[in-house]
């Protein structure tokens, strides 16, 4: 039964990382419905498989010509722009476990950025390349990067609206956020991993369970996650930023209704 509850939630993280809709938002949500933990370290693995395929989709964005002045370049401006959040995030790790992580600031979350993403997609201008990023509009992704700390905001919703202020196409805005999360997406996998081995002083102990436990963390947000981002392509030319803004909205009033 928690194999299955599992399979579920990586079906979830998979689709709902790569969409502007809030991962940690969904997550928590199912983890209440089928009663099972959404510490900081489930959220953090499950991440993992969805980082992966992000890395296999932007494969030639990333390391094609890698010692090129501007590939390197770009993953340096990547990697510096990553730090606020990361910082954030371990400063104020136990605050955000505890006190956000609940279904009202999740609704409320999901209410105001489904409204913004409804407003903002209308200031998206002409397709531009991906290398052609500033250090202005990749900064500032970064920085806005730490409000998806609270649930319900969604990394790649507030940074895809950040780059989109800042002049860049939404599509491209994207693309560049979901580069933007790997770094931290991984740097919060080794620190939760590192807590874990060593724990009260002793390495976790490797067991079947645990073994077939993490395959479903791990591939299950991979497949899904890959098909997803095949699945964003198809987006390019149409309104998805207000059609998920729609849907946050719809999502959050329902969840404040059900929680009052």
């Amino acid at each position: 039964m928690e194999s299955l509850k599992l399979l579920i939630i990586g079906i979830v993280q998979g689709v709902t990382e790569l969409l502007p809709i809030s991962s940690s938002g969904h997550i928590l949500i199912f983890s209440e419905i089928l009663n099972i933990s959404s510490s900081s370290l489930i959220l953090t693995f499950f991440h993992v498989g969805t980082t992966l395929a992000i890395l296999l989709f932007f494969r030639e964005k990333i390391f094609k010509e890698i010692l090129k002045k501007e590939r390197i370049t770009f993953l340096i401006k990547i990697i510096i722009s990553s730090i606020p959040a990361a910082l954030i995030g371990a400063l104020f790790e136990d605050f955000i476990s505890e006190k956000l992580r609940a279904i009202p600031i999740t609704a409320i979350s999901l209410i105001v950025v489904g409204i913004a993403m409804i407003i903002i997609e209308r200031k998206s201008k002409k397709e531009t390349e991906i290398e052609e990023v500033t250090w202005k509009q990749s900064l500032l992704m970064g920085v806005s990067q730490t409000f998806a700390l609270i649930p319900g905001v969604s990394r790649s919703g507030i940074t895809t609206l950040t780059g989109i202020l800042t002049g860049l196409n939404k599509y491209i805005a994207l693309e560049y956020s979901l580069i933007l999360g790997i770094p931290i997406l991984l740097g919060g996998f080794v620190w939760e991993t590192l807590k874990l081995f060593f724990k009260d002083g002793q390495a976790i102990e490797f067991t079947t369970q645990n073994i077939f436990t993490g395959l479903i963390i791990l591939l299950v947000p991979f497949c899904v996650g890959y098909l997803a981002l095949h699945l964003l392509k198809k987006f390019k030319k149409s309104n998805w930023l207000t059609a998920f803004g729609i849907y946050r909205i719809i999502l959050g009033v329902f969840l404040l209704l059900i929680s009052l």
